[in-house]
């Protein structure tokens, strides 16, 4: 009875070790993470999707020696995740995923950093600050041309310890160009 008892504890405690774990890495959970509901519906497969997690991260900055500024950085990453959808009907739902993630994010005390509302194109950026440590960026652009082709909505969320002086450095070195310059 007493093995089994003992038994029964080892195997609770397993499963509370792994359930803990998996939540710890849930991406989910982070302060910087911020849910972009999907567009596919609407328009389609992504024609650009980036989703690379901590581990992946991990490798890219073992790889990326030869620039050890830029693997210092990018092992303070937790995610990087890039969307970008042609549009090439209504741009409404992209215009209101903005602005429904616009509100949700202020809620939480992310702070809008740039804004642009022009007849053909609408940027937001919101950072997420936590104890003086940018902790998540986040850049949603609608490019909305007359003319049907490079019509483009574009969704990108870094979650991780950012250092704003060197978001060019790191997309430049993971090879994603979101022209910061």
């Amino acid at each position: 009875m007493k093995k089994l008892l003992l038994l029964a504890i080892i195997f609770l405690n397993l499963l509370l070790l792994i359930s803990n774990t998996a939540f710890a890495s849930d991406i989910t959970q982070e302060r910087g993470y911020v849910d972009f509901a999907s567009l596919d519906s609407e328009y389609g497969d992504p024609r650009v999707m980036v989703n690379l997690n901590k581990t992946m991260l991990g490798f890219i900055s073992k790889i990326n020696m030869s620039d050890p500024e830029s693997s210092k950085l990018i092992s303070k990453l937790k995610a990087v995740r890039v969307q970008i959808y042609n549009m090439t009907g209504n741009d409404q739902p992209a215009l209101d995923l903005i602005a429904k993630v616009s509100k949700e994010i202020q809620a939480k005390n992310w702070l809008p950093i740039v804004s642009v509302n022009e007849d053909d194109e609408k940027v937001r950026v919101f950072t997420k600050i936590t104890d003086d440590v940018m902790d998540g960026l986040v850049v949603m652009v609608i490019n909305s041309k007359e003319e049907k082709e490079g019509r483009e909505a574009v969704f990108i969320n870094i979650v991780g310890e950012i250092d704003p002086a060197q978001i060019n450095k790191v997309t430049e070195s993971l090879n994603i160009d979101v022209d910061l310059k």
